[in-house]
């Protein structure tokens, strides 16, 4: 597979865990891992399937610190770990953010 980033991406233990809002059909998903941050991106493991292109919010909370994002989806591709045999066994996705 060809590496397309272009910035060093970063591992960020401490937020693990957000939420990751759709405006268009005001749904939420829950960011189940924050797999890597970089200055012009996020990669996730989310509950759910969204398009490329679509515009999401954000948010993270440590402590009492909230942070917030915008962005749009670069891409998102069924988890690997879901997969057996061609069979998706759950609904966990793997999602590029582009800020």
């Amino acid at each position: 597979m060809f590496e397309k980033r272009k910035e060093k991406r970063l591992i960020v233990r401490d937020l693990t865990k957000g939420e990751l809002y759709h405006p268009g059909t005001g749904q939420y998903f829950t960011v189940e891992k924050v797999r890597d941050v970089s200055s012009k991106g996020v990669g996730l493991n989310v509950n759910g399937y969204l398009r490329q292109g679509e515009q999401v919010r954000i948010g993270f909370k440590h402590g009492r610190t909230h942070l917030q994002m915008y962005g749009h989806v670069a891409w998102c591709s069924q988890a690997m770990d879901d997969l057996s045999d061609g069979d998706v066994k759950s609904s966990s996705f793997m999602m590029g953010i582009s800020l």
